[in-house]
């Protein structure tokens, strides 16, 4: 044995554990060393890839007796069932691993210092917690690699972990009120494992048995699964803090510990954290994921309870005004109680992407899958991308959206290459969702999905290269080839770098309506009507006062709205000739960070919020001894700054096997015009002096379509 295994027990409002240890990174070089050392330890005493018991002990080096030890336990005829599981998990172990490093160690006392601040403070926000995160930084600089080693489960796992985890996983199954709705194969898989993924292990089954069996089983209708598991999802997600920026401070896979003691992470935490819980009260659930999704710079985590629901209707990635989350949390932002845009009110050639598009779905399992295991076995170690370098993961694309089937034809040039992949943009490069044998010339794709843009691509020396021409499959399984039409090509007119989202766009609902007043004294008991805000705004606006006057206060007054969103705005600017005009900020008080400055900044990322929640105003005192008239106002909706802001510098790409550029443009105006732009291309618009929330667009119709 390595070191001991650290032990859970109960306290305060959390779990504890008596180790300080932290779990493995996702970080590809160190995962792919140890997979590939495995695997050939495997290959090397079989001569293939069998997941066998026989292959796990012998891969045991000096832990083989304690891994003996739980089969003897289980010898007697009365634990026929116990000891399938336990083969089970031995068979599967040398695919799983945990990580250790002083660096780790260093890195992740922040969860212990945010659980001994919970003790003193009531609500320890996010801000508390990245100030705990900066300071650690302070002390042991940004977290990396040095130190981490990756050890086998096969060589850590004590005989006592492994028969307490079985005993009581065997007690929360068979306990459960739904026991008869579980199989033993979905047992094995979706509750007995002692690891969701790459966290390292511990004991956390006998602490978390106790305290989520009690949670489970008081609800309502115990004996209804998706009773239990709707509520307990509910109260287990409404405990932490959902934000994707504290992997800055942490940027390795959280135990269950640490996820308990931080209460702040991202979906992949927080699925994790409600699987192990889940898992603990005898709940069949599964951690799925989206590598990528097609639309998006990122991929998502969720948990899946196996349930065999027939009636959950499939997402058709179609972008229509339909809220989704039943099938998949985050695939739409359309809400129904907000305003539905029309076209009409809408700025020529914009549109609202409403879908998040996915190309495919895994779900983690503690089995191996066979395709991914034979490719890791016998497929040129250099070929594989490391998002594919390890075994135990399954597609379940088909349980979640439309599918369809793809035959690519390779390039008779790319021969010697013996896997293929399909990849979708994302602002770091092309990114792997789907990967196949070759067969001659040909490499099948099953069950991906339709309305997301593909590149072909194999991977040659750490990068991917295209395979063909990108693709997408329409509803009605089309397949559309995109491909430069000769001839010079056309203009074309840009008003955006990314896709305009729901939540965005509803921001202009709370100013629509709003008055621009001013008046001499400061409760505007005389007040004069300068502008009214007649139309749905989306950018910056300029409007001309057509009688300039001298006023000592100016202010904005938000309309009077039932939309549920406290009035907010995030900039409001009077001016004289060109001349932004200042004063002493007055009005209604702003929330935390977002107070009445944030309006008068001049910096479109920044946003007024109204404390109060509704029927408020802010404005400016010039002071007694002004004399400026009010001769233009310029506001502009809280927003994603995603629009063409002019002063910012551009730059527009075509895809043609490689990003080719059609040249750098400073903007002028809210827009941008390109001509001699190739005709059935992607396009792809930087802004290379501020953010990079950027998409790849195809020009149709005289508008951007967003992938």
């Amino acid at each position: 044995m390595d070191r001991p295994l650290p032990m859970v027990s109960m306290g305060h409002r959390f779990i504890w554990l008596n180790n300080n240890h932290q779990h493995l990174p996702v970080m590809k070089n160190i995962l792919f060393t140890a997979l590939v050392l495995t695997l050939l330890a495997i290959i090397a005493c079989n001569g293939k890839m069998p997941a066998t018991v026989e292959a796990a002990l012998k891969g045991a080096g000096n832990n083989r007796k304690e891994l003996q030890k739980v089969l003897e336990h289980y010898s007697a005829p009365s634990d026929t069932l116990k000891l399938k599981a336990a083969k089970f998990l031995i068979a599967n172990m040398p695919y799983h691993y945990g990580y250790y490093g002083s660096e780790m160690d260093e890195h992740g006392i922040i969860f212990s210092i945010i659980d001994t601040l919970s003790y003193w403070k009531e609500n320890v926000t996010v801000e508390d917690k990245m100030h705990i995160g900066d300071s650690l930084l302070a002390v042991y600089g940004a977290p990396g690699q040095h130190g981490v080693k990756p050890v086998p489960d096969t060589r850590i796992v004590s005989a006592d972990y492994l028969i307490t985890n079985i005993d009581f996983a065997f007690k929360a199954w068979q306990q459960a009120p739904w026991r008869k709705k579980v199989s033993f194969d979905e047992f094995c898989d979706f509750i007995l494992p002692y690891r969701l993924r790459n966290e390292q292990v511990q004991y956390w089954r006998p602490a978390c048995y106790y305290e989520y069996t009690r949670m489970a089983h008081r609800y309502k209708y115990p004996d209804s699964l998706l009773f239990v598991y709707n509520s307990m999802n509910w109260d287990l997600v409404t405990e932490g803090t959902f934000t994707m920026y504290f992997n800055f401070y942490y940027p390795y896979p959280k135990s269950f510990d640490n996820a308990m003691k931080g209460k702040i992470g991202g979906c992949e935490t927080t699925t994790y954290f409600s699987a192990t819980a889940m898992q603990a009260a005898g709940l069949p659930v599964a951690s799925d994921f989206i590598p990528q999704w097609g639309n998006n710079n990122t991929g998502h985590f969720m948990l899946r309870l196996i349930d065999h629901d027939k009636t959950r209707k499939l997402i058709s990635n179609e972008n229509k005004p339909i809220n989704t989350w039943a099938t998949v949390e985050w695939s739409s932002t359309y809400d129904e109680h907000r305003h539905l845009f029309t076209a009409a009110e809408l700025p020529k050639g914009m549109r609202v992407q409403y879908a998040a598009t996915i190309p495919k779905v895994y779900r983690f399992t503690f089995s191996r899958d066979d395709e991914l295991a034979m490719i890791n076995a016998t497929m040129p170690a250099e070929e594989i991308s490391p998002e594919f370098r390890f075994a135990n993961f399954k597609d379940v694309t088909g349980e979640y959206i439309r599918c369809t089937n793809y035959t690519l034809h390779l390039n008779p040039a790319q021969d010697k290459f013996r896997l293929a992949y399909l990849c979708t943009f994302t602002v770091w490069g092309w990114k792997p969702v789907a990967i196949s044998r070759r067969d001659g010339n040909t490499a099948g794709f099953r069950n991906i999905g339709r309305n997301v843009l593909y590149l072909p691509a194999i991977y040659d020396s750490g990068e991917f290269k295209p395979a063909g021409l990108p693709f997408y499959i329409d509803g009605s399984d089309s397949v559309h080839t995109l491909k430069r039409a000769p001839g010079r090509g056309g203009d074309v007119h840009l008003i955006r770098k990314t896709a305009l989202y729901p939540y965005t766009v509803a921001h202009s609902e709370v100013v629509k309506g709003g008055l621009f007043e001013g008046a001499s004294d400061p409760d505007f008991k005389h007040k004069t009507l300068l502008d009214s805000i007649e139309r749905y705004p989306f950018y910056m606006t300029e409007v001309r006062i057509k009688n300039p006057a001298h006023y000592r206060y100016l202010r904005y007054r938000a309309p009077h709205t039932d939309v549920p969103e406290a009035d907010n705005i995030a900039e409001v600017q009077f001016l004289e000739d060109g001349k932004k005009l200042a004063g002493r900020f007055i009005g209604s008080e702003g929330s935390q960070g977002h107070d009445i400055e944030k309006a008068f900044d001049s910096n479109m990322d920044s946003y007024y919020e109204n404390k109060g929640g509704k029927d408020g105003w802010i404005g400016i005192d010039l002071g007694e001894k002004s004399r400026e008239k009010v001769s233009t106002i310029r506001f502009c909706p809280r927003n994603d700054t995603n629009c063409i802001i002019p002063g910012e510098d551009y730059e527009l790409f075509y895809w043609d096997g490689e990003w080719i550029s059609l040249g750098v443009q400073k903007a002028a105006h809210d827009y941008l015009d390109y001509s001699n732009v190739p005709d059935g291309v992607i396009l792809w618009l930087k802004c290379l002096s501020s953010g990079h929330e950027e998409r790849i667009f195809t020009y149709e119709q005289g508008s951007q379509r967003w992938w």
